[in-house]
C-alpha cells in the first residue's frame, strides 16, 4: 500500500478560488456596509478572512491521498474526517483541468465522479496533483473492469507507461471561427450586457438621450446594433478560449477530449458509460448545414460544456457527421436513417400551445404598459413559427433491434438523439381522454445524464406508431 500523500502546495490557490467562488458574496456586503466603524463590519472582515484564508489553508493541510492497486483513498476534514474509498470499477468520468500556471510544475487538478454522487461537486476533487496521477488512475480503472488480476504497467520512476491511441481528431482554426460564430451563447452575454445597462446612472443615460433627442431613432437603433455585437464578440472569444486546441481522441475503450486556452480541460469517458448521442443543430447551423456532436453521461464531468453534455465534436459538416464519428462510436449509424415513423400528423396542436405560452405575458404587458402592448403582438407569430418548427422536426424510429433514434425540435434548436435499450431508465406512453379520439399520444423516454435524468419528449404523435416502440421497449425490458 502506498503512503499517504499531500497535493502541492500550489493547490493552496485552487482551495481558495473555489472559496472566492462560493463565498463572492461577503465582499459586496463588506464594501456596502457604509460605516467602518460598527462591530458588523469587522465580523464580516474577519468572517471573509476565515473564509478565503484559513478555511482553505486548513482544508489543503487536512487532505491526503492514496493511489492503491484496488481503489483510491482519500482523507478529508478538519473537524469531521471523511474516509472516502471509491473503487476504479465504479469510476463514471476522470477530468483533468490544468491552469496555465501549473503547467511548468507538470501539475494538474483532478476530479474523479461516480455514478452514486448526487450533488453537483465531484466524488473527489485532487488540486495540484502530478500529471501523473490521472493516466495512473485510467490504468487501474482499466484493469479493474478487464482483468481485475491484471497489473498496471509502470516504468522505473513508478509512472504508468503509454499506451497505442486509436482514431485522434484536432480541430483547425477555420472550423473553430465556425464554431464560434454560430454559437448562441451571445444570447446570455446580452442579457449581462442588459443588466450593466440598468446599472449605468440614470442621470448620466437622461443625458445622453437628451443630447441626442434629434437623432433618437438613429441613435436607438445604433445603440441596439453596438450592444448585440459586442455581446456577440464576447460569446465569440469565449468560446474560442474554451475550445482552443480541441482534440478528442479514443483510447482503447475510452473517448478522451481536451480543449482550453488559459485552462487545459481533459475528460476520459469510457465508451461503455456512454448513455447516448445527441447531434444538435440551432437554427443558424441548419442554414450551414453543420452539426455538433454530445454525449450524455452518468456524471457531472461536463457541466461546463453546451448544455452540460460533453461536447465531442465542436463543429462538423452535416454530410460527414456519421463517417466522421464511427471510429469513435462504433454503435453509431453509417448515415442518417429515416426517423419518419414517429411524425407529427398535425403541427396545430404545438403551434397552439406555443401561442397560448405567450399570450399571458403579452396580456399582462398590454395591461401595465398599455402604450408598449403593440409589442408584444410580435411574440405571438414568433410563437405560431416556433410550434411549427417544433412539429415539423419531431421524428424517431427503430435504428437497429436495439437502438432507438429520436428527433425533438425546440427554441429553434434540432436534436437528435440515438439511444441504446439498454440506456433507457423508463419509457412513458401518455394520451388524455380528448387524445384518444384525435388518435394522438405523447412518448416521453428516459434517460441518465449527469446526476439527473434526460426526459426527451415527442408529442402529439400517430397514437398506433407511439404505440408500436412503447410495445418494442416492453418486450427488450
Amino acid at each position: 500500500m502506498t503512503k499517504p500523500k499531500r497535493t502541492h502546495p500550489l493547490g493552496l490557490i485552487q482551495h481558495i478560488a473555489k472559496s472566492i467562488k462560493d463565498y463572492w458574496y461577503l465582499v459586496i456586503i463588506l464594501f456596502t456596509n457604509p460605516d467602518h466603524d460598527s462591530i458588523w463590519f469587522w465580523a464580516i472582515l474577519v468572517t471573509l478572512i476565515g473564509a478565503f484564508l484559513i478555511m482553505p489553508l486548513a482544508k489543503w493541510l487536512t487532505l491526503t491521498y492514496m493511489i492503491d492497486a484496488d481503489a483510491i483513498v482519500i482523507h478529508s476534514g478538519i473537524f469531521v474526517r471523511h474516509h472516502e474509498h471509491i473503487p476504479y470499477s465504479r469510476i463514471q468520468t476522470v477530468q483533468s483541468k490544468q491552469w496555465f500556471y501549473l503547467k511548468p510544475f507538470k501539475l494538474e487538478e483532478v476530479l474523479i465522479e461516480t455514478a452514486s454522487h448526487a450533488d453537483h461537486a465531484p466524488e473527489a476533487r485532487l488540486a495540484a496533483v502530478p500529471i501523473t496521477v490521472a493516466t495512473k488512475i485510467e490504468r487501474y480503472r482499466k484493469a479493474a473492469t478487464t482483468t481485475p488480476e491484471a497489473t498496471v504497467p509502470t516504468d522505473d520512476t513508478g509512472a504508468v507507461t503509454g499506451e497505442v491511441s486509436g482514431p485522434h481528431y484536432q480541430i483547425n482554426t477555420r472550423d473553430l471561427v465556425k464554431f464560434g460564430l454560430t454559437s448562441l451563447i451571445f444570447v446570455p452575454f446580452l442579457l449581462v450586457l442588459l443588466g450593466l445597462y440598468n446599472k449605468i446612472p440614470r442621470s448620466l443615460t437622461d443625458n445622453l438621450i437628451a443630447d441626442a433627442s434629434h437623432v433618437a431613432a438613429v441613435l436607438l437603433i445604433g445603440g441596439a446594433i453596438v450592444i448585440i455585437l459586442v455581446a456577440w464578440l464576447g460569446a465569440f472569444l469565449w468560446t474560442l478560449t474554451r475550445y482552443y486546441h480541441f482534440e478528442l481522441t479514443r483510447q482503447a475503450d475510452n473517448l478522451v477530449t481536451a480543449k482550453g486556452l488559459f485552462q487545459r480541460n481533459t475528460i476520459t469517458a469510457p465508451l461503455n458509460r456512454l448513455q447516448a448521442v445527441r447531434i444538435k443543430q440551432n437554427i443558424l447551423r441548419q442554414w450551414l448545414h453543420l452539426q455538433t456532436v454530445q454525449v450524455l453521461l452518468a456524471s457531472k464531468a461536463a457541466s461546463s460544456d453546451d448544455d452540460n453534455d460533453l461536447v465531442i465534436m465542436p463543429v462538423i459538416s452535416a454530410p460527414a457527421t456519421y463517417t466522421t464519428m464511427r471510429p469513435f462510436i462504433n454503435w453509431l449509424p453509417e448515415k442518417h436513417p429515416d426517423l419518419g415513423k414517429l411524425r407529427v400528423p398535425h403541427s396545430w396542436y404545438q403551434i397552439r400551445n406555443a401561442m397560448l405560452l405567450v399570450a399571458l405575458p403579452v396580456a399582462l404587458l398590454w395591461w401595465l404598459l398599455p402604450s408598449w402592448g403593440w409589442l408584444g403582438l410580435i411574440l405571438l407569430p414568433i410563437a405560431a413559427l416556433e410550434g411549427q418548427y417544433a412539429a415539423h422536426n419531431t421524428a424517431g424510429n427503430l435504428v437497429t433491434p436495439r437502438m432507438l433514434g429520436l428527433q425533438t425540435g425546440h427554441f429553434w434548436t434540432r436534436e437528435v438523439f440515438y439511444v441504446p435499450v439498454t440506456k433507457i431508465q423508463s419509457m412513458r406512453l401518455k394520451r388524455s381522454v380528448w387524445m384518444k379520439r384525435t388518435q394522438l399520444a405523447h412518448l416521453t423516454v428516459n434517460v441518465r445524464r449527469g446526476n439527473g435524468n434526460q426526459a426527451i419528449h415527442l408529442r402529439y404523435l400517430s397514437a398506433t406508431a407511439a404505440h408500436d416502440i412503447y410495445t418494442w421497449y416492453l418486450e427488450q425490458a
